[in-house]
């Protein structure tokens, strides 16, 4: 009991001689000199970057219009994965080798390896990823199209 007694009054009185918490906090809002990243907030506006990074960037780097996808290619493109997966479709459904299945056969090859859907395809990606612009099921249709068009000849 007796040392709880000493340490509390030692505490008081290292307490005491800290400044109080109020006084602390006057001394930073008066001060002048607060700088953000970007500089003095009423030079720049404290936003991050705005030292220059603009003015930094890589030559490079251009505006690039075809980086997002426009609706009339996403529904050419909708409608050449249609017809694909009826090929598809019907190509599974055969179980003998006739005709009908040599036909079904090339119809797919043909269609996978259209210029049309290689050409659609290269609009609808940049460096090997899908466009911006584009819903999730959007993205995987463009993917998986990338991934027949690729292996088009392993039927």
């Amino acid at each position: 009991f007796k040392l709880r007694n000493i340490m509390l009054s030692s505490l008081l009185i290292t307490l005491r001689s800290v400044p109080s918490i109020a006084s602390k906090l006057r001394y930073f809002s008066s001060m002048d000199n607060v700088t953000y990243s970007g500089g003095q907030p009423g030079v720049q506006g404290g936003f991050y970057g705005s030292g220059g990074a603009r003015s930094k960037a890589s030559p490079n780097s251009h505006h690039r219009p075809n980086a997002v996808a426009s609706k009339e290619d996403i529904d050419k493109l909708r409608n050449f994965m249609q017809v694909i997966t009826e090929l598809e479709t019907e190509l599974s459904k055969a179980t003998t080798l006739n005709a009908k299945t040599i036909e079904l056969k090339s119809s797919l090859k043909k269609t996978i390896a259209s210029p049309a859907l290689v050409e659609l395809l290269n609009r609808l990606e940049i460096n090997s990823e899908p466009v911006w612009g584009l819903y999730m099921e959007e993205r995987e249709m463009v993917r998986n199209a990338r991934r027949k068009v690729n292996t088009h000849g392993a039927f």
